[in-house]
């Protein structure tokens, strides 16, 4: 194709496109400085006011890594490079800033040239939807321009609304927020949509309007402040003359301030109105907090997300609502903003990363009879060309799991250690579970993970029970890690997922799996879910999740002799342990959690035994953590604490605050005089190193 005619290409196309204020997607597939080329053709040829670069390589191109920097951004022309690699989480993303009217320009290698499309299943995927989609020009280096069709327009009856408002669900949606604040007994708000629809718009206007009225404080919540950039800008949209600083915006005596939501737990300041939004990526816990402290509260969350899946989240959520307030109202946003309904790029995103997937209709529960349900380990290769099978299993994943995001479909069709099991009926999916092979590895490699030198990605459960649990060989067996299970919601709570958890045991023991084992943020209730399928507590992390809000939980069943020594070393470790851990790291969790755990607890031996020794010798002469081995370093000073007098003055002060004491690192870097909590640990390693020796 020459260049004249490819420009005449462009502008019919944008033409098109602009008169429709749809979005069209154009795939240049060829070498990269072809693509760029051409791309840059668009760029500057249809006098587009802002472009957006998008590329790890490329020279003053956005990473796609900071992707997530652009929301709330707009622009009339993106270009998205995927010739070294393909970020779903960002294109999804990025896709959301394009204007209607505007062009994505994608660009890849030539399709017989792309070597890493033999190995991706969700490249293979990608392409046939590039190559087969209404919304998709693809344009290959050599190759004639494929013919332009008109745009479908929008021939929905025009909705009205007032200005400043861009849809009138955008104005009923400000109404609704104004009327309930004024209300001396509120109800909590929960405002849905999905992307490009106003909803963080509508969120400022309301703070606007309302600081007008006599409003006084307005606090705005969400995962990032740039999150709530959207807002604050159409706040001061009602009053320019407003003072807007980095994440504060004043009007006389009112003001509308961001706070982010763990600091706001802290703190707790009185407000007048809570706005929470991207509420899907803020974890359950906390919101169920905020919705006890606020009772003028807005909820506002995108349903098919790059925050992470609302639609799990609202499943979820409803729960929480209608036990503390069945009145709540639930709003929801359809009509988008930056672009026309029924915009073509829109569908194609949607279905490219199973934005869209929606649950299928199940038959009534008495109709589920497990003799006529079939559990399959099901193959990839097929799978990938099964589009009604691939939506039906996306989408009982992300309303089991509201932070799914478009790269789990990656890593579910890519990665090779994943295997995928179902319990179909009628041949339709109602539980899945997903498996991650890990471990395998040689001494060598194991006891550099012990050590805390090495940390091989993706071998989450392996990792844990070598440098956390303490078993300097355990990654030299292989795992089952059960990354995600999930039941349809109609049918939970009726054993279907005990059922296919039990078969998934029973096929991956026929592997020779050493042991199979989950990790997850831990309530009572998956406690409970776990213990009866026969799983055992071997690991509770220390701090908090930042997803979940919930300390991480890791359960384990051995399959094997070689699973079932490991397994007794690091349940044995985890009982004798509680104790202290109870005392300090895990000293914050709810009452029913630590009765739970306290009934796991198991007194240990006055001798320290072999497995102490392990632990005090790795504290010392590897980069284990204190909190780790510390039941283990507890006993030790305590039956040799005659020779701590031989230690210096400030090694002293480390033992007697951080062991004897149990202060915590802050008090005990206070109490000690050192520099800080990595000076504190190096030096309490040395100190609790001498009096080893002094030992043996």
């Amino acid at each position: 194709m020459n260049s004249d005619g490819y420009t005449a290409w462009l502008n019919k196309l944008q033409q098109f496109a602009q008169a429709s204020r749809h979005r069209a997607a154009v795939v240049l597939s060829g070498e990269q400085s072809w693509g760029q080329q051409q791309a840059n053709i668009a760029t500057n040829e249809l006098g587009c006011e802002s472009v957006l670069w998008v590329s790890p390589d490329i020279s003053g191109a956005l990473s796609p890594k900071k992707s997530r920097t652009q929301l709330g951004n707009e622009y009339n022309v993106i270009v998205f490079d995927a010739h070294n690699e393909f970020d779903p989480d960002a294109f999804g993303a990025i896709s959301g800033t394009l204007r209607g009217g505007g062009l994505f320009v994608i660009l890849i290698p030539n399709v017989n040239d792309w070597f890493i499309l033999q190995q991706s299943r969700f490249l293979q995927r990608a392409l046939a939807l590039f190559k087969d989609h209404q919304a998709v020009y693809f344009l290959e280096q050599d190759k004639l321009l494929p013919e332009i069709q008109e745009f479908q327009s929008d021939s929905i009856q025009k909705e009205k609304y007032d200005a400043p408002f861009a849809t009138a669900g955008q104005q009923q949606v400000v109404s609704v927020i104004e009327n309930n604040t004024t209300q001396k007994y509120p109800s909590p708000i929960v405002i849905t949509s999905d992307r490009g629809r106003g909803k963080s718009s509508a969120l400022g206007l309301a703070a606007g309007r309302l600081l007008q009225q006599g409003i006084k404080n307005i606090i705005i919540t969400a995962p990032r402040l740039t999150t709530s950039d959207p807002v604050f800008k159409h706040a001061q949209q009602v009053f320019p003359d407003a003072e807007l600083s980095k994440g504060e915006l004043s009007y006389q005596t009112g003001r509308l301030k961001f706070m982010a939501p763990d600091a706001l737990l802290d703190i707790q300041p009185e407000a007048d109105l809570l706005l929470v939004d991207e509420a899907a990526a803020i974890p359950l816990p906390m919101l169920e907090q905020l919705l006890n402290h606020y009772s003028h509260i807005v909820f506002a969350s995108t349903i098919h997300g790059y925050e992470g899946t609302g639609r799990g989240f609202l499943l979820k959520f409803n729960k929480v609502l209608e036990a503390f307030n069945p009145d709540w109202k639930l709003l929801t946003m359809q009509t988008p903003i930056r672009w026309a309904e029924y915009d073509p790029v829109e569908q194609w995103v949607d279905r490219l990363l199973c934005l869209d997937a929606e649950l299928a209709e199940v038959p009534a529960i008495e109709k589920i009879d497990l003799a006529q349900c079939q559990v399959n380990l099901l193959d990839r290769d097929k799978l990938i060309n099964d589009e009604e099978k691939i939506s039906s299993l996306f989408a009982l994943l992300v309303y089991a799991h509201y932070r799914t995001q478009p790269s789990d479909l990656q890593h579910m069709l890519d990665d090779p250690d994943v295997r995928i099991y179902t319990l179909e009926h009628q041949q339709q999916i109602i539980a899945a579970v997903l498996i991650n092979e890990e471990g395998g590895f040689d001494k060598d490699l194991s006891s550099e993970i012990y050590r805390g030198k090495r940390r091989p990605a993706g071998h989450l459960l392996a990792q844990t029970l070598t440098f956390h649990a303490g078993c300097e060989q355990a990654a030299t067996l292989t795992y089952a890690r059960v990354m995600r299970i999930a039941v349809h919601p109609e049918l939970q709570g009726n054993g279907l997922g005990s059922y296919l958890l039990n078969e998934v045991v029973i096929q991956e023991q026929q592997q020779g799996v050493a042991a199979i084992g989950s990790s997850f943020g831990s309530t009572i209730e998956l406690l409970r879910f776990w213990q009866h399928a026969g799983f055992e507590l071997v690991r509770m992390s220390f701090t908090r999740d930042h997803a979940s809000g919930t300390h991480s939980a890791v359960m384990l069943k051995p399959l094997t002799a070689d699973g079932k020594m490991v397994f007794n070393e690091v349940r044995t470790r985890f009982q004798r342990s509680l104790v202290d851990w109870l005392a300090e790291p895990l000293s914050d969790l709810h009452e029913a959690m630590l009765n739970y755990l306290k009934s796991e607890q198991q007194a240990g031996s006055l001798e320290l035994t072999e497995i102490d020794w392990q632990d005090i010798n790795s504290f010392v002469s590897t980069h284990r953590g204190y909190e780790a081995c510390m039941s283990a370093v507890r006993q030790f000073v305590e039956s040799h604490s005659e020779l701590l007098r031989q230690l210096s003055s400030t090694e002293q002060k480390l033992v007697k605050a951080r062991i004897q004491q149990r202060l915590n690192w802050v008090g005990t870097v206070k109490e000690s005089g050192v520099s800080g909590k990595a000076e504190a640990i190096q030096k309490l390693r040395v100190a609790i190193g001498k009096i080893v020796k002094k030992v043996k």
